[in-house]
């Protein structure tokens, strides 16, 4: 597999990961707003959709920029991946 090709899947998977993080963060944001409604079953916690929504925006970037220097061959031959050239 081509490196760019790698490159451009992850960068797709992981800009879908970071939307469906903010969709958390709404989601902790709704949750917090109807504080004074009757609690429903199966009922979001605000506190863990924004450390799950945290975990996602931090972990998103940080594994493309790993696979970003796996892509371009910086840790040397991989497999079946022809790295980046310019």
């Amino acid at each position: 597999m081509n490196g760019a090709y790698f490159l451009g899947i992850v960068t797709l998977i992981l800009v879908a990961d970071l939307f469906v993080a903010l969709r958390f963060r709404r989601m902790a944001d709704r949750a917090e707003n109807d504080v004074g409604a009757a609690p429903k079953v199966g009922s979001l916690d605000p506190a863990a959709a924004r450390r799950v929504a945290r975990l996602m925006l931090i972990g998103a970037p940080l594994l493309w920029l790993f696979l970003a220097a796996f892509s371009f061959g910086l840790f040397g031959p991989t497999g079946n991946i022809i790295p980046i050239k310019f």
